[in-house]
């Protein structure tokens, strides 16, 4: 009768142990990770990226008070043949005045090795946008994205996808 108690206590105490190591390992990576309030991205028809095509963006701001990063992230190929990235992003706010403005991108090193990570013929690099700004105005903004490189024909070859972050 004694040891049936014991190992009884013994199975219930191991149990509540697993548990609370079960709950630490959720309740250190949940509260670790700091999740975005938008992580958007859109696919470019067969990597093609034509000058004309705009990438629209919407973004709710909840807290006019609160310091935001916005990012961009761009998927490209090994067979992009640049090293940079020239866009025309237009942030528009819920007043409606427009920002415009002009950004470059390095997608790889003088020595053409590829910045970022990378799976197969795939690159992958998040870049800091807009580091510690402020929105003024709650509620919807729109940000729009054009690739701004000279090329022949007008569209640029080997962007796979982009896509913006707002932490």
């Amino acid at each position: 009768m004694k040891g049936r108690k014991i190992t009884a206590f013994k199975k219930s105490n191991y149990l509540l142990v697993i548990g609370a190591l079960i709950f630490l390992t959720v309740l250190l990576t949940t509260s670790c990770s700091k999740k975005s309030i938008v992580a958007d991205y859109r696919r470019i028809n067969s990597s093609q990226w034509n000058q004309d095509t705009i990438l629209i963006f919407e973004m709710i701001v909840p807290d006019p008070k609160k310091v935001y990063n916005l990012s961009f992230t761009v998927r490209n190929e090994g067979r992009y043949a640049y090293s940079n990235l020239w866009l025309f992003v237009t942030i528009v706010p819920p007043s409606g005045k427009e920002l415009t403005d002009t950004v470059e991108l390095t997608l790889a090193k003088p020595s053409g090795q590829w910045l970022g990570s990378g799976l197969g013929d795939l690159y992958d690099r998040k870049y800091p946008y807009k580091q510690t700004v402020f929105f003024p105005e709650t509620g919807k903004y729109t940000i729009a994205v054009r690739q701004g490189m000279r090329t022949s024909k007008g569209v640029l070859d080997g962007i796979h996808d982009f896509g913006i972050a707002l932490d």
